[in-house]
């Protein structure tokens, strides 16, 4: 079964990266440490949170108390702690503001939506069925890789 999460708000640039590779991961905004557990417990997630406190509350779940500061630090961390070996067929599958799988959408149905070099020169868009954001390949992926490749411990990568 592939690995869900549940991040409070001290994680949010993580929460970014774990959804560029494709996990599916919620962000909890909630002040209630409890509520943010329960919610995670009951979604059968694995709780983030860089609260240590919060490793002393009772837990049904998997929960990583996060150490480092800076996000891509803390994105090796977890997948360290939890031995994870990220798919690179699903990087860049989930909306980044709404955690939904995007959906591949034609090119002919964001004429208009998209600037015109954008539709020129891109053949693949997807889009959040939630949100409605569209999301094509431009010069991200390539600046996305490089910084997972010094980030993501090697036999994670």
């Amino acid at each position: 079964m592939e690995a869900r999460f549940s991040a409070d708000r001290t994680l949010g640039r993580l929460v970014k990266w774990l959804r560029i590779l494709g996990y599916d991961t919620a962000l909890r905004r909630r002040d209630r440490d409890r509520d943010f557990l329960t919610e995670a417990a009951e979604e059968g997630r694995i709780a983030l949170t860089r609260k240590r406190d919060l490793a002393r509350l009772p837990y049904q779940g998997r929960l990583v108390v996060v150490r480092a500061d800076r996000s891509g630090e803390q994105l090796g961390e977890v997948l360290e702690a939890l031995n994870l070996n990220p798919d690179p067929a699903k990087r860049m599958s989930r909306c980044l503001l709404c955690n939904a799988l995007l959906e591949e959408v034609p090119k002919e149905a964001v004429n208009g939506l998209v600037p015109a070099y954008v539709h020129e020169r891109c053949a693949q868009f997807r889009r959040c069925p939630l949100c409605g954001k569209l999301f094509w390949p431009g010069t991200h992926p390539q600046r996305i890789e490089e910084y997972l490749r010094t980030r993501i411990p090697r036999r994670h990568a």
